[in-house]
């Protein structure tokens, strides 16, 4: 194992090594597994505000002409509190701001303009059903 080193991509182990590394009987049991430990690692990162999270998940989609018109994203801040709501029109290249989540004020909208920015520069086809955006914020008590 190289701990603390980051091996190449072609050296690096596939889920089917891990599973029998970590003692799993599939591939998919590892992937579950790796997928896990990365939402530990996310939270801690949280909690000790290093980075912060926008939640994204997409509930609507309007195709016109074969190519995606509009579609309708759910947000949460920091992986707590309530949803908000945006909605992007890619005819007319504007995202609206329908419902602010918790945790994001309505003067900095820190959380809505990162999600914004990140669905506006997917490519068109690749449009995700859900993700989890990380960025890094600048803190307050150091300025």
């Amino acid at each position: 194992m190289t701990c603390g080193r980051v091996s190449p991509l072609s050296a690096q182990s596939t889920f089917e090594d891990l599973a029998v590394d970590f003692e799993g009987t599939t591939a998919s049991g590892a992937e579950r597994f790796y997928r896990r430990t990365l939402d530990k690692l996310r939270l801690k990162l949280l909690e000790s505000g290093v980075i912060h999270t926008v939640t994204l998940k997409q509930t609507d989609m309007r195709k016109k002409n074969k190519k995606i018109a509009a579609a309708v994203y759910l947000y949460q801040a920091d992986n707590d509190g309530e949803w908000g709501e945006l909605r992007f029109d890619f005819e007319n290249g504007t995202a609206e701001i329908v419902k602010l989540a918790d945790w994001d004020t309505v003067k900095s909208n820190i959380f809505t303009k990162t999600a914004i920015r990140f669905v506006q520069r997917l490519p068109e086809t690749r449009l995700l059903k859900s993700t989890v955006v990380p960025f890094e914020m600048e803190r307050l008590d150091l300025i």
